[in-house]
């Protein structure tokens, strides 16, 4: 660069402020895998299934014998774990 010219060197083109680390293909997919790291860390078991139920039912229409009616029912009795217990007054 000489001391008669003026103008600046250009920036390469990782050196610009729209570019910052992180915003191309390796940047996405690092946040991806950080994504996936942080939910198999977080404990997901807020609540504990003590008794479940599953019940099927299935019956041929009367209109269609080749179509079949499905019913499925679940009962489940849940606890919270994080709840404190309530006092009755």
């Amino acid at each position: 660069m000489n001391e008669d010219d003026p103008k600046p060197p250009k920036p390469l083109p990782g050196n610009l402020p729209g570019n910052l680390p992180g915003r191309g293909l390796l940047g996405w997919l690092g946040r991806q895998v950080a994504y996936v790291r942080q939910a198999m860390k977080s404990d997901v078991s807020a609540s504990k299934t003590i008794y479940r139920d599953c019940k099927i039912e299935e019956k041929p229409l009367p209109q269609d014998p080749n179509v079949k009616l499905r019913r499925t029912v679940i009962d489940e009795v849940v606890v919270e774990k994080n709840t404190p217990p309530r006092k009755d007054s």
